[in-house]
């Protein structure tokens, strides 16, 4: 991001030493399209920082075998609006309005459930959605907020977006840079810099359109300082997130039946034959999309992964009403909403079988899933 190649030259200014920067283009946390496993790789063989990294302040978490430097900024999911519209909250946008959403931003989207109100449009990319915003074909749009910046960079005639960040758990992130244990020096170096910056009361412009970093830091800072004779080489559009945050929604209702368990490990909460069928209708609506494996861009397809310790990393803290609730109302992404109910409910069921969790006795209902607060985790090998 630009906001990251303005940082790290000015750091590198007040420490006296050169950077080298090395354009990256990725996902965060969450996978789709590069595993978060492959950061220390990275961070051990091609770089000594990784900047960009999300780090969601309600619940931190970073990818293995990899350390992270003090925040720097925050951003996270905003209400988007034309620069002439006033930036209102999603509850007052009149009844039947139409907003937008990139498929991958699964935490946004999961607003939906929350806001009757709102009719949601599922775009492939932030980009495509932004585009009928200024066109004027919806009032409003949920996005990741680096999406917008990098938006107005590539389309720097228009008139800039009125944005709103997002209440609520999960929707607000730190940005931090993150590097292998041996790169401490690095590390050192670049909070030294970082430090300056702040003093001298530059960072909050350089910065820019980001906030400074969010009070609660979600990650631990070097103290040591080293010299200054590092080159370290910066990676500087790492790990841009796209599918984080997310609301929380209602809690289930009190007198909803209590889930069975299985005497070891997850519930069972569908039947074997809804999952066949779920099968079924996935292959029919969703495999396009989202990969015959459920391994989304993973497998090299559009859409998120459905399926893996990616999806279902408890970091995210996500419920089975949340996923049912977005695949429901906002899938498929060209016809949202178009299936039958059950034929959702069996695609969810299908979808917990392939996340490991057990068949059962008893078929899981339309209303349970809308309601239901049983973690998703993944169970598979």
């Amino acid at each position: 991001m630009a906001v990251d190649v303005r940082l790290v030259r000015a750091v590198a200014e007040t420490q006296g030493y050169a950077v080298t920067l090395v354009p990256f283009e990725g996902y965060g946390k969450g996978g789709d399209g590069f595993p978060v496993e492959r950061f220390a790789a990275m961070a051990a063989t091609e770089c000594q920082l990784i900047m960009g990294f999300p780090v969601d302040v309600s619940y931190p978490h970073l990818p293995p075998h990899v350390e992270a430097t003090a925040a720097y900024a925050s951003t996270g999911f905003v209400l988007v609006r034309r620069s002439s519209s006033r930036t209102v909250s999603l509850a007052e946008l009149p009844s039947g309005s139409e907003v937008g959403i990139a498929q991958l931003d699964t935490y946004a989207g999961l607003l939906y459930s929350t806001h009757p109100n709102i009719v949601m449009h599922v775009y492939p990319e932030d980009a495509d959605m932004l585009a009928d915003l200024q066109a004027q074909r919806i009032v409003a749009g949920l996005a990741w907020q680096p999406s917008i910046e990098r938006y107005e960079r590539m389309h720097p005639r228009h008139r800039a977006f009125n944005v709103l960040l997002l209440p609520g758990e999960h929707m607000l992130w730190n940005l931090v840079a993150l590097y292998a244990p041996e790169s401490q020096a690095a590390a050192d170096l670049f909070g030294r810099g970082l430090g300056q910056l702040q003093r001298d009361g530059r960072l909050a412009l350089l910065i820019k359109p980001f906030q400074p970093a969010a009070a609660a830091e979600a990650v631990r800072s070097s103290s040591r300082v080293t010299g200054l004779h590092l080159r370290p080489a910066v990676y500087l559009k790492a790990a841009v997130a796209s599918d984080a945050a997310v609301q929380l929604i209602m809690v289930a209702d009190a007198t909803q039946e209590p889930v069975k368990k299985t005497r070891h490990g997850p519930p069972a909460l569908y039947t074997k034959d809804q999952a066949e069928k779920g099968a079924v209708a996935y292959y029919q609506n969703c495999a396009m999309c989202h990969g015959p494996a459920l391994d989304g861009q993973l497998g090299g397809h559009s859409g998120p992964a459905l399926k893996g310790p990616e999806f279902a990393d408890p970091s995210y803290d996500f419920h089975v009403n949340e996923i049912f609730n977005f695949v429901a109302k906002l899938m498929p992404s060209a016809t949202p909403g178009s299936l039958p109910p059950d034929q959702y409910v069996a695609i969810m069921a299908f979808i917990l079988q392939q996340n490991g969790y057990p068949e059962g006795s008893r078929e899981l209902t339309y209303d349970e899933a809308m309601k239901s607060r049983v973690p998703i985790r993944y169970y598979g090998k």
